[in-house]
Parts: structure tokens; C-alpha cells; sequence
């Protein structure tokens, strides 16, 4: 009770002291302890340690696997440490619990919205890093991204094949993109036109070199010989 005064007052440094010495007491009751978690977790909370009150939600769940509070709370945590695939995976936990809960049903959106948003600006600082100039389309899905971050085209690269390929954002929001092999030394080029985030590397260079190309005179592209 005195915890929960402290936190109507806003008085969170002393709400968290109050629960943790609730905490100490070791009542073993487990259903009382998540919710000394679980509110304590909440202080951390309005502190900005969402690392501290990640723990605490984590700690509750345990005690109390269908504690919707402290689910919800978890989520909140990961969406502040920008960390959106365990935001989702704590949401639909949650969900499956009551697949109605709004929070839940609202938190799992906007974290799906970031997820892919965030993959995008990532390939973009990726790709401007190794001074790739983009050329920005709108995309045909409506799903929030504006800009035409889902959808970049890649023109003006050899050979003529790559003329028109396309970065873009999958529906699950996996990355597909073209990739473009050069070998100077032989004035030679290979083009892979959609090379998805799952796929290796390695994979495709096994198949593109299961026989040696006819400019390898030296027998240098060999799949033993190739790193990646």
C-alpha cells in the first residue's frame, strides 16, 4: 500500500524502495509478488529505466505467466529500447491470452510499422555509406511508409539487367534487393536480380561456380577458393 501511494504521488524512486522492501519479505505468496514486479517494473517505467523494468516484467511473467499487466508492460520496454521483434513477440503472447486486449491489439501495429521502417533507413544508410545513389519511388502499398522508403530502384549499373531492379520491403518486411558481382581484372560481371535477407552468399557463388567460368583461364574461381 505505501508503494502505491508513492506512485500516485509520482514519487517513483520511493514506490520502487517500498516495493522492493515488499519484495524482501518473501511472503510466498507468487501471485503478490508479481504484482510487487509488476509495479515496480511500472515505477523503472516512468524513470526511463526500461532496462530495470524489463527485468521486473520478466520477473512477473514468470511468477504469473497470464499477468496481462506485466505483458503489457514488457512490450512498453521493448518498444522504448527500440528492440520491435520482442515488442511483438511479448505482444502476441499477450494476445493469445485475450486477443482483444487494445493495448496489445495497438502495440503490435505500431511495432510492426517501426520494424520495417527501421530496416529500411537501415538499408539506406547502408547502401549511401558505400556510395550508391538511390533513386526514390513511391511504393504501391499502403502501409504507412512514406517517402518511398519500401521501394528504391538501383538504374545505371552493368550490365543492362540491372536497369530497373529493386530494393524493396517484402509483406513480412524482409529486405530483397539486387546484387551486382564485379571482376575488373577480367572485365567480366554477374548480376543477381532479387537476392533475399535470408539467402548466403555462399549458396549462390556455389551454383554460379559449379563449373569454371570460361574468362577463369587460371582456374582462380574455384567454390574452395571463395570467400565471402
Amino acid at each position: 500500500n505505501e508503494g502505491n501511494e508513492y506512485f500516485r504521488e509520482k514519487d517513483y524512486k520511493k514506490a520502487i524502495i517500498a516495493y522492493t522492501e515488499g519484495l524482501k519479505k518473501q511472503c510466498g505468496d507468487p501471485e503478490l509478488s508479481a504484482v510487487l514486479h509488476t509495479n515496480r517494473g511500472a515505477a523503472h517505467f516512468y524513470l526511463g529505466n526500461y532496462r530495470s523494468a524489463l527485468s521486473d516484467a520478466v520477473q512477473a511473467k514468470k511468477l504469473k505467466p497470464t499477468h496481462l499487466k506485466a505483458i503489457i508492460r514488457g512490450a512498453l520496454c521493448h518498444m522504448e529500447l527500440k528492440n520491435f521483434s520482442g515488442a511483438i513477440a511479448w505482444c502476441e503472447e499477450g494476445l493469445q491470452i485475450d486477443s482483444k486486449e487494445k493495448k496489445l491489439v495497438d502495440l503490435r501495429a505500431k511495432a510492426d510499422k517501426l520494424k520495417v521502417i527501421i530496416k529500411a533507413v537501415w538499408l539506406v544508410a547502408y547502401l549511401c555509406e558505400r556510395n550508391i545513389k538511390l533513386v526514390l519511388e513511391p511504393s504501391n502499398e499502403e502501409e504507412g511508409i512514406s517517402d518511398g522508403l519500401a521501394e528504391m530502384s538501383l538504374d545505371g549499373f552493368c550490365p543492362d539487367s540491372a536497369t530497373g531492379a529493386k530494393v524493396h520491403l517484402d509483406a513480412d518486411g524482409n529486405l530483397t534487393w539486387p546484387v551486382l558481382f564485379l571482376y575488373p581484372e577480367h572485365k567480366q560481371t554477374d548480376f543477381i536480380e532479387a537476392f533475399h535477407e535470408n539467402s548466403r552468399f555462399i549458396d549462390h557463388l556455389m551454383v554460379m561456380f559449379a563449373e569454371l567460368p570460361p574468362w577463369d583461364l587460371e582456374r582462380k574461381y574455384l567454390p574452395s577458393n571463395l570467400e565471402v
